[in-house]
Parts: C-alpha cells; sequence; structure tokens
C-alpha cells in the first residue's frame, strides 16, 4: 500500500467509527475541500480526492461518516447556495484550458448530500483560492491568486455557470512602505510584488464588494452592477508594504472590517463608511508575547455575537483568540495550539459551539469547544484527511 493509499484508507475508516452519535442530537452535514495531486504538476502537490460530505454531531463536535462526494482537482474553496441546492468549488490549478488558468466548478446538491457535476469554467486567472456570492446570487466572486486577478461570473438559472462578465486586475506603480509593525523573524518583504487575490467579498449591506490583494498590499472596494455583472472601484486603501492582506471579516453592523495581515501575523481594524476604509490605531500582533519564530497567518473568523475573532496562525500553529471591545477594538486574549500543524482554515459550527481546524499538512481536522469566554479547548476529536482546505456546513 502506498502512502497516500494509505491516507485515504486510514481517513475514511477512521472517520466511520470515530464516534456513535448520543440519542437526540442533531446531525447536521458539512462539505469538506481538499488538495487534490494535479495531474499537471511535476510532483505530488496534495493527498485528497476533492469533495467529501460529512455529519458533524451537534453535541459533541465530533465529525462522522465521511464519504467522498465528487471527485475534483484541488477544491480549495467551497461556497453552497442560499437555497443549499447548489455547491460551487474554485479549483486551485494553473492547468486549466489554453489558458492555464484555474477553473470553478458547479455542483447540485442532493437530497442526500451527494453531488452532481453541472459544469466547469475557467475562473479568470491562475491559482483561484476563494469563492463567494453576490448579493442577488446571480454571480459568483472569485480571487485569482497568481493570476492576480478578481472576476465576476454569472449563474444561470439552473445552476451551472454561465459567462465571465468581468475580470479586474489591479495595475499602476506602487509604493514601498517600511513596516515598523513587523517583529524580527517575522515573514514579509518590502519588495512591490504583482496583483494577489486573495479574498472577494460583499460587505454586510450588500451595497459593496471588497478585495484583499495580498501581492500588492491593498484592499480594493467596488459596487457591482447587479445587471451587467461589471466592478466599478469606490476606493482603494494601501496596507503595509510586505503585509500581505488576506482574509477579513465584518463586524454584525458592518462598521468595522477586521482585516488579517498573512506576512506580518497581525491583525488590523478599520471603520467601513460609504465604501471607504480607515484604519482604526495600530495593528495588533496575532502571536503569543516573546514569539520569535517564523509564521504567516491564514482565516479570519468572527463569532456570531460579535464578540469574538479567531486568527489560525500557519508555523506557530495557534488559534489566535481575540475578544472584540464595545467600541470595536480587539485584543488578543489566549492562543490555543491547533493540535496539528498548518491551519489552512477555521470553521465555526451554527451554533457556534464548535471551531474546527484544517490542519493541511498534519493531514487531519481538530474539533474545539468554545468556553464562555470565547476561547475553544480541544476536544480529543479529530478526523484524518488528506490535506484538508475548507469547511462548509449547510444544516
Amino acid at each position: 500500500m502506498t502512502l497516500l493509499s494509505g491516507v485515504r484508507a486510514l481517513a475514511l475508516s477512521t472517520a466511520a467509527m470515530i464516534v456513535a452519535v448520543p440519542a437526540g442530537a442533531e446531525t447536521l452535514r458539512a462539505y469538506i475541500g481538499t488538495y487534490t495531486t494535479d495531474p499537471s504538476a511535476p510532483r505530488p502537490t496534495g493527498r485528497g480526492e476533492g469533495i467529501y460530505v460529512a455529519n458533524v454531531d451537534s453535541v459533541t463536535g465530533a465529525i462522522s461518516n465521511v464519504k467522498l462526494a465528487a471527485k475534483d482537482l484541488s477544491p480549495s474553496w467551497i461556497a453552497v447556495s442560499a437555497d443549499k441546492k447548489f455547491l460551487y468549488a474554485v479549483n486551485e490549478i494553473a492547468s486549466y484550458g489554453p489558458n492555464k488558468s484555474g477553473s470553478v466548478t458547479a455542483f447540485a446538491v442532493g437530497a442526500d448530500g451527494g453531488l452532481k457535476k453541472l459544469n466547469t469554467v475557467d475562473s479568470g486567472g491562475s491559482i483561484p483560492c476563494y469563492i463567494s456570492f453576490d448579493p442577488s446570487g446571480k454571480f459568483v466572486l472569485v480571487a485569482n491568486y497568481t493570476g492576480g486577478t478578481f472576476s465576476v461570473i454569472r449563474l444561470k438559472p439552473d445552476g451551472s455557470l454561465g459567462e465571465t462578465t468581468d475580470i479586474v486586475k489591479p495595475e499602476g506603480p506602487m509604493a514601498v512602505y517600511q513596516s515598523t509593525e513587523r517583529p524580527p523573524g517575522m515573514m514579509g518583504s518590502t519588495e512591490p510584488h504583482g496583483s494577489r487575490g486573495h479574498m472577494i467579498l460583499p460587505d454586510p449591506s450588500g451595497q459593496y464588494v471588497v478585495g484583499a490583494d495580498a501581492g500588492r498590499d491593498q484592499i480594493f472596494v467596488w459596487k457591482l452592477n447587479a445587471g451587467t455583472g461589471k466592478l466599478t472601484q469606490v476606493s482603494v486603501t494601501k496596507t503595509l508594504a510586505g503585509s500581505a492582506p488576506r482574509h477579513f471579516v465584518f463586524s454584525r453592523d458592518g462598521k468595522k472590517m477586521y482585516q488579517l495581515f498573512e506576512q506580518t501575523s497581525r491583525l488590523g481594524v478599520y471603520d467601513f463608511k460609504d465604501g471607504k476604509l480607515t484604519m482604526v490605531g495600530k495593528t495588533v500582533s496575532a502571536l503569543p508575547d516573546g514569539y520569535a519564530g517564523g509564521n504567516t497567518g491564514s482565516e479570519l473568523l468572527i463569532s456570531n455575537d460579535g464578540k469574538n475573532l479567531y486568527f489560525a496562525n500557519r508555523l506557530q500553529d495557534s488559534i489566535a483568540v481575540f475578544s472584540i471591545a464595545a467600541d470595536g477594538s480587539a485584543k488578543r486574549i489566549a492562543n490555543v495550539h491547533t493540535e496539528g500543524d498548518t491551519p489552512r482554515s477555521f470553521t465555526l459550527s451554527p451554533d457556534n459551539k464548535f471551531i474546527y481546524s484544517l490542519n493541511q499538512n498534519a493531514d487531519n481536522i481538530t474539533a474545539f469547544a468554545i468556553g464562555a469566554n470565547g476561547v475553544p479547548k480541544f476536544t480529543g476529536k479529530y478526523l484524518p484527511l488528506g490535506t484538508p482546505a475548507i469547511m462548509v456546513f449547510t444544516k
């Protein structure tokens, strides 16, 4: 048996017996996207096989009955339609079609959780890494990392992917800023980069679309024309060079935006008004006091009640927990080990009782119960699964 087949067999056999569902517990459904091996890559790039569907116990937080729902190339980010009938995945590759681009795949969701492929289209740039919906549900929005673009793709009435209505590729000169907030040993560079689209998402009001460009150290705000599917720039905010704005979240009222800076492992707080961002105070470290090793941030989540933020540290491998004050400021209150290395993303359960760490290089997903103070505690439950990337609940 090869190492790869061994990981797959262990994942599925262990998943089936990880825990029995206690009487009275609600069974939730979740989809898990994994990194796979790209046939065009010179060496293996992932140990998953595509998108898995699983049951999650609402009482214990344990994941069980994991099944491969669809074989797909590196579905590293997925989004499910509001009516739960369709699932869309970016394929984080650079080998699709004549443009050697990434791709997006649409699936119909069956009553049993199975996935039926509808179609695949060009993502508008190589290595797509994020997908979300516009407020109307008529388009998907895609961030292409290596391609350095943000694209808009129209959805057809049958749920399949239609035409690409817009592709934005930021251009022009970039200033180089020296960061005084990067501690010794931290990652990052003061050299200018080409664009690296890392996230695109509407604000809570639905009036604007925000995109984080980790290569140019810029955050863009656009308006989306619901008819044409075209993006019109409203503002652009420069961040410290080499900080790499990656993922962000909004406060529940949409007046504050919290930005994770990947390369400096810091959190920024912005006021958000009329499509413009204004930084409030200085950025805050997501690392324990005195830590001087290398690290990059990956994921940022906000609790349902808006009182806590969860920031993923890779290399230091922790869940950094921030409390949010009444004025919107954030303070780090804890760092909890992820029980696996290289957390690619986190997922909160719908009831906010559990947080899951998808530990890419550890080939596992670990479950944590969230305490009354917002700090997670490891439940002792984990799911072996090859190179997990993203987990999304559907019920």
